[in-house]
């Protein structure tokens, strides 16, 4: 009697773990470069929708074209069932997803109250129509970091960037053009070198003259401009080695928490070029052959709600820029984001926002950039 009792509770325990009452989890396959981004999800993100939602959430390293060429293979050889729940996209790799209906569909739907969102965010991307194919997580502008303690007079205009490498030689570099920053760099240029010019995608013409200029200060780079750094990453380490006066990167407040941790010196401000910014924001969204769809909508509501973003807008946390709509919080929510906003003395000069670049031109850039710039 108690040997078929003990078979009946096996039974009925196996059978509810076939049925799903096993705790699920969550592939996030997103880009690894930046520490402070990978700690948020790692330790406030992952215990927060494990409490929430029973969900482990599995953070995966990845650049982002690596993980859309997974993606778009498994298309082709039509594999229904991925390993990839969710994925970190905006521009080129957007537009890629939704060209190529790697996506899993309307998403925007499925969320709640998506009014929460600025709704400037969930029309375009990059130029591309959203379709609700993706869920706004972040926003930032482009902006650049300095060691204050070597650079006394840091440029705040073209012609004092320029002069100031050119009195530097070595001091400076910036991303391959196939690393996001990097080409946010050249498109930043674009900015600078055509002022009160650009209306939406720049002429080749326009473009031309970046690549001049890159040329012409090829020599004082690091390098003397033979080699550039892969990635953000390896420009940041340069950075927080003493090997180079300027970083940069998007995110107006990404210094911080590299201040506050001690990868980057005490002596390190944030300034725009020309008082200007390129501004974009950064999007969640699912693949077509998502095994966990209805977790990662889990995971993307807790990613976008007010806890969370507030956490990543902290200084020592992330820093990134809030997608929610102010006039959609609460008088305690808009001031707790207003104080935690709060830079002190860090910002150089006051910037004003810049229209991004289509996903067709940004690529088109990388590929000018080589031709252009490197290979002569």
């Amino acid at each position: 009697m108690k040997k078929l009792l003990f078979i009946a509770i096996l039974v009925f325990v196996l059978t509810g773990c076939a049925n799903g009452n096993e705790r699920q989890s969550v592939q996030f396959y997103m880009w690894g470069g930046d520490e402070n981004i990978n700690k948020y999800i790692d330790q406030t993100v992952a215990p927060y929708v494990l409490k929430e939602f029973d969900i482990e959430l599995k953070r995966v390293a990845m650049e982002t074209n690596d993980f859309m060429s997974k993606l778009q293979n498994e298309k082709s050889v039509g594999r229904k069932e991925g390993s990839i729940d969710l994925i970190w996209i905006n521009g080129a790799a957007f537009k890629q997803g939704k060209d190529n209906e790697l996506l899993s569909g309307d998403i925007l739907s499925d969320v709640g109250n998506s009014q929460r969102f600025e709704q400037i965010l969930v029309v375009t991307d990059s130029g591309e129509p959203i379709d609700g194919l993706e869920i706004p997580w972040g926003k930032t502008s482009f902006a650049f970091q300095v060691n204050t303690e070597n650079v006394k007079q840091p440029p705040m205009t073209i012609d004092e960037f320029t002069a100031w490498i050119q009195k530097n030689p070595g001091r400076f570099t910036y991303p391959d053009a196939k690393d996001f920053t990097g080409n946010g760099f050249i498109r930043q240029l674009v900015y600078a070198l055509n002022p009160g010019q650009i209306t939406g995608d720049p002429s080749i013409e326009q473009r031309q003259k970046v690549y001049d200029y890159l040329i012409d200060i090829k020599p004082n780079l690091w390098r003397e401009g033979k080699d550039y750094p892969k990635t953000l990453q390896q420009l940041d380490q340069m950075y927080g080695s003493n090997d180079v006066d300027f970083t940069m990167g998007f995110n107006e407040r990404r210094a911080l928490p590299f201040i506050e941790n001690g990868t980057f010196g005490k002596s390190t401000r944030t300034l725009a070029l020309n008082g200007e910014a390129i501004t974009n924001a950064h999007y969640l969204t699912i693949p077509f052959n998502s095994p966990n769809k209805e977790k990662a909508l889990q995971v993307i509501e807790a990613l976008t709600n007010f806890p969370m973003q507030a956490e990543k807008l902290k200084s020592d946390v992330w820093g990134d820029g809030s997608v929610l709509a102010v006039d959609q919080l609460t008088a305690d929510q808009q001031e707790k984001l207003k104080s935690i906003e709060s830079t002190g003395d860090h910002y150089l000069n006051e910037w004003e926002s810049q229209s991004d670049f289509s996903a067709e031109m940004i690529q088109l850039i990388e590929k000018e950039w080589r031709d252009y710039v490197v290979r002569p």
